[in-house]
């Protein structure tokens, strides 16, 4: 199977499981994949998901070698059918980056909220030495994420970045030594998982919706609103109490 799932405790894990192309996507694992984060969005009983990679990358990007052999084998085409990255998935999402990240595995990267890379990392869109454009929010992402003179460099140049520079510039939020970005990437999961889930997801609308989409003041009224929803449930009740207990909250997602 291209893609592997599993479940830790409240953690989802997705796994691209095609070492022997790069973990490169074909059809078959965009599909698996679209189906994944269906199936984490609508699972209740996990909170955060991690996205890793078999082998020596975490993505290497569409399969070209078989799209070039059979234009059927270019998912790209039908891209909006399907879902490469999270977006509009609430609950929070870390990429584990181990190896190469490249064009659409950059795209995949760029779409979870925090990423996790080990020191043989590197990045790069490639897109502009293949002729065509960055796709899956690779323009958009990085213009924001980055200084954007660094965005343009990665862009334009098409040239890969090694993994302490993509810290240095803001584009992973932390490095680990090779093998361990996965461990890494779980342990953090298992500390989001502590956290209040509904807290976590309306945050996380909050900035995207409200930090990248809106006027600032638009953004403000977005915030009220879900602050004011939190505040209504019961978790919000259990974090107010176990301050007070002084003892750890067991959310419920309620």
């Amino acid at each position: 199977m291209p893609i592997d799932l599993h479940r830790s405790d409240k953690t989802f894990v997705i796994t691209l499981n095609r070492p022997e192309a790069m973990n490169s996507i074909d059809p078959d694992m965009f599909d698996q994949l679209t189906a994944a984060w269906a199936e984490f969005e609508a699972d209740d009983s996990v909170h955060v998901a991690v996205v890793t990679g078999t082998g020596r990358a975490f993505c290497a990007g569409r399969d070209l070698v078989k799209s070039v052999a059979d234009e059927k084998n270019d998912w790209s085409s039908r891209r909006d059918e399907g879902r490469l990255t999270p977006d509009g998935i609430w609950k929070p999402v870390i990429a584990a980056v181990n190896g190469y990240c490249l064009a659409a595995g950059l795209a995949l990267a760029l779409g979870c909220d925090l990423r996790v890379a080990a020191e043989n990392a590197s990045f790069g869109t490639m897109a502009a030495k293949r002729g065509i454009v960055a796709g899956g929010g690779q323009t958009q992402r990085l213009t924001r994420y980055i200084p954007f003179a660094k965005a343009m460099e990665m862009i334009l140049f098409a040239e890969r970045i090694d993994a302490a520079e993509a810290h240095r510039i803001g584009l992973v939020n932390t490095v680990t030594p090779q093998g361990e970005a996965l461990d890494m990437a779980l342990s953090w999961a298992a500390r989001l998982c502590k956290n209040g889930p509904l807290a976590l997801r309306a945050m996380k609308q909050a900035a995207y919706e409200g930090g990248m989409d809106m006027h600032f003041t638009e953004g403000m009224k977005l915030e009220g609103k879900l602050y004011a929803e939190i505040m209504k449930t019961a978790d919000a009740r259990e974090g107010a109490l176990a301050f007070a207990e002084k003892r750890e909250p067991e959310f419920r997602g309620k």
